[in-house]
């Protein structure tokens, strides 16, 4: 069996980036966060985490569990219908990749990505 996941990151909504950095970078263990801006929402990566600011109703667009980093988007967008999950949305060109919404057979939403190789 192909390991279908590289890396999971952990999808933080809060209220204000600036002031929930210090903790995640903490964690992580990192000095850099990069941000990126979009209309109504603010992203912070920070190791494994993907901490997210923005209004009530962007913010409710876009809830997942977890962005799963895929190297195979396809195989793992499969796993999910497979097993009783149903694509919600995508494939979708994103900030550096492809990425599909996917949900499980209960319902739990998931971001599957997969950056090409440079």
């Amino acid at each position: 069996m192909n390991n279908l996941i590289d890396s999971i990151s952990a999808r933080i909504e809060v209220s204000s980036i600036s002031e929930a950095l210090p903790l995640y970078q903490a964690l992580a263990g990192v000095d850099e966060a990069p941000i990126l801006e979009f209309p109504g929402l603010r992203l912070a990566v920070v190791g494994p985490f993907l901490v997210i600011e923005g209004d009530a109703e962007t913010l409710k667009k876009l809830h997942r569990e977890a962005t799963l980093h895929v190297n195979d988007l396809e195989a793992a967008v499969n796993s999910f219908v497979k097993e009783g999950g149903s694509v919600i949305d995508g494939p979708t060109e994103a900030a550096g990749g492809v990425r599909t919404i996917v949900a499980d057979r209960d319902g739990n939403v998931f971001e599957c990505f997969y950056r090409p190789a440079d």
